[in-house]
Order: C-alpha cells, then structure tokens, then sequence
C-alpha cells in the first residue's frame, strides 16, 4: 500500500488499537461533539464519538449541535434525601438479532477489549472512545436489528449484499472510527493526537475502508463488499442530500493506495490514508482546483497529510489529553445529583423543557439506570454513575452535574 511505515511515524504514526464517537452522520447526540465530531459538527470527532444517526431528542435540531440550551435547574430538595434502590441498574438493552450476534463476534474479532451492548429503543450504531485508568476502550452500541443498524444505507445494500455481510460492514465501519482514533491517541513516541481536526466527512470515509477490507478479509474477495458500499453511499447522498456520509467517490479512489489487505494493520493504515485522501481532495476544491480532478490520487494524500499536520494538535501523553479534552454533547442537558453513596451517584437528566431524558440518554450512551425511592416515597428514574472513572466520561461528554451540596462539576475541576 502506499501509506508506508516510515511516512506514517512522521506523520503521527499509527498503532492498531482507537476514540470516541457516534455513528455516521454529523452528529451529536444532543449536543454533543462526540462524534459528533462530525461535525455535523464535528461533535465527535473531539468526542472520541461517532455515530449514525442524532438522538430521539434531537430529531427537532440539525444533526449536530444546534440545539437547545439548558435552563440548569436543580432537582427540587425533598427529593434528594434518603433515598435507596429500588430496582436492579442495568444499561438499556435490546435482544440482537441472528445476523447482529455474528456482526459483534465479528466485532470481537477485530478488537477483544471492544464492549458491545444493543440499544433498547435507538436505531443506527454509535462508537465511543473512552480514555479510563485502563486505557483506551473502544464502546459500541448498536441497533438490535440489522435493519434499524443500517438505516438509512441498508435499503441500497439490499440486493447488493446479503444481510449479514451488511451487519459486519455497519460494525466494522464503528470498529474503524475507534481504531483511527487510537492510532492517534496512542503514538508511539508516547505522545498523544486529536482527530477531532479531520472532518466529519474525511473521518466517515475512512471508517468506511476499515469496515470495507475487514469484511472483506473475513468473507473474500469474492463478496462484493466495496462494490457495494460505494455505489450505496453514492445513492444514499443523491437520494437523501446526505453529503457528511458522501464517501462513495473518495473511498473509490483512495482504496487505489492500499495495495495490501492482509492484516488489521493494513487497514487501520489504509484508513487513515483515505482520511488524508479525502482532507486533500476538500482542500483541493476549496483553492480552486490547483490539481486536476484525475490526477494521482498520491497528490491529494499530500496535501491532505501537510493541511492536517499544521492544525493537528499533539498533546505531550494520553493523560495530558485526558485532563484537557471535553465535548460538548451533553452541554445541552441539565444533570442534577438526587443521591451520593459510597463512589455511587445517582443523577437525573432534563432538558431545558424540564422534560426526563434520563432513560433515553441511558440508552442512548450506555449509562447504567433504574429507579431509587425518595424520602418522600417517590420512585425517580435515575442514572447510577459509579467511581471516577465513569464521572470523567460523564464530564468529559459535556455534562455539568450539579450536586447535593450545591457545587457545579464540570470536566477540568481540580477537586470534585
């Protein structure tokens, strides 16, 4: 392939592994950057995000971060005492389906530390890449049904790929934001990268031939993977003006710089390649065409590589990313703290409506929730967030949580 090992370390070096993110499309659950990034707003790529389609409650709003803004209201004060369990906390979860049971075991395959868990009542596919004590984990939830999973691209795959290789390009396709992201992140001059610089577009596309060469090591050549992916992005844009997912044509050409689909690592590099590609072919048009269109698709990976290498911004390690880092998905939210026991928190979710969110947004990232019983003998849907760890992601998604005791906490707090 073309993007070799010795280019690739200058650039930012890539080591198979992953961030955060949320599906396909711009997004941004509400609000948030996650991937979001995508800028649909670029939501996620600073998310560590990346995902499909926006949030149940963000369906008024552009797939990104145009929405509402919080009214931070405090949850009222009898609720807040004394209060205890009263149902079992679980993360949301639907039943998958056959060909969505093969697609995480394939999922599996491509990482072993990937957690899966299947969305109760969303469609689409989200990735997360959370940056804990134990380092970067790539987290997807997933439609329970290969047809909501691939909404809206899987009614043009549809008798071009069967179902099943379908479910394992749609999880792929998330494996491969994780694994661009943990390229950066995890440099091997122990310095970590910010893909939150690529567009949304530039970083779908790159997903895309992740998803593509995995698939097509599993099944063969023979399955018409890229064939189908391709043509379908392209129908999938015209039809639907969906142009943060237009990846057909740099997918097309860029794919002409991997010569070798061999391993894992071939295509992570491929991927990143592509994303390079398709920043050099964005930028390209925005000077007024200084290349032409046919000409070697090297050219427009060099100006792509030289535009992202002035803006990446590279932090000295991963905690330096970690401390400094923050989205801005769930910014839109007011989080009030009903309960604190132990390392346990329990935490409400309202929107400047006043109206519960706590179950969806639960569903929606994977948070663990159930019930607790106030003193005044009322039973509040709430999330359990447990220990440290868990808190930062929480912040680190742009939540602000107000607690008991009147403070605000918010990602980059000395002292909680």
């Amino acid at each position: 392939m073309y993007f070799d090992d010795r280019e690739h370390d200058s650039a930012v070096s890539v080591k198979v592994s992953r961030p955060t993110r949320i599906n396909g499309a711009p997004y941004a659950p509400p609000g948030v950057g996650l991937s979001r990034t995508c800028r649909r707003v670029d939501a996620m790529g600073q998310f560590l995000v990346s995902r499909s389609k926006p949030p149940p409650w963000s369906a008024a709003v552009p797939l990104a971060v145009s929405a509402v803004v919080v009214a931070l209201q405090s949850w009222p004060a009898d609720a807040r005492a004394e209060t205890h369990e009263v149902t079992q906390f679980t993360v949301p979860s639907g039943t998958p389906d056959e060909n969505m049971q093969a697609a995480g075991k394939f999922a599996h395959e491509l990482d072993p530390n990937v957690e899966i868990s299947y969305w109760d009542s969303q469609t689409g596919a989200l990735s997360v890449s959370r940056v804990d004590a134990a380092g970067t984990r790539c987290i997807l939830r997933l439609s329970p049904t290969t047809r909501e999973a691939l909404k809206p691209l899987g009614r043009f795959l549809d008798g071009r790929l069967e179902a099943r290789a379908q479910a394992m390009f749609a999880v792929a396709h998330e494996v491969g934001h994780c694994k661009m992201r943990d390229a950066f992140l995890s440099r091997p001059d122990g310095r970590a990268a910010d893909t939150s610089v690529f567009p949304w577009l530039a970083q779908e596309a790159a997903a895309d031939v992740y998803g593509i060469l995995s698939t097509e090591r599993a099944l063969g050549e023979q399955v018409p993977v890229r064939q189908a992916v391709i043509v379908s992005r392209m129908l999938t844009a015209s039809m639907y003006g969906d142009y943060v997912h237009a990846t057909g044509h740099y997918v097309s050409e860029a794919l002409e710089l991997c010569r070798r689909n061999r391993s894992d690592a071939d295509a992570v590099k491929c991927a990143i390649t592509t994303a390079y590609f398709t920043v050099g072919s964005l930028v390209n048009d925005e000077q007024g065409a200084a290349y032409a269109v046919d000409s070697a698709p090297q050219m427009f990976y060099e100006l792509g590589r030289h535009h992202i290498e002035e803006k990446m911004r590279v932090y000295d390690d991963i905690a330096q990313y970690k401390a400094h880092f923050s989205g801005a998905d769930l910014s839109r939210f007011a989080f009030n703290e009903v309960s604190h026991s132990g390392d346990s928190r329990y935490i409400t979710v309202a929107t400047h409506q006043q109206a519960d969110t706590t179950y969806r947004l639960a569903d929606f990232y994977g948070f663990k929730t159930g019930e607790v019983a106030t003193d005044d003998e009322r039973n509040v849907t709430v999330l359990r967030i447990d220990g440290d760890d868990e808190l930062d992601w929480l912040l680190t998604l742009g939540a602000v949580v107000h607690t008991e005791a009147g403070e605000s906490l918010r990602k980059g707090d000395a002292e909680r």
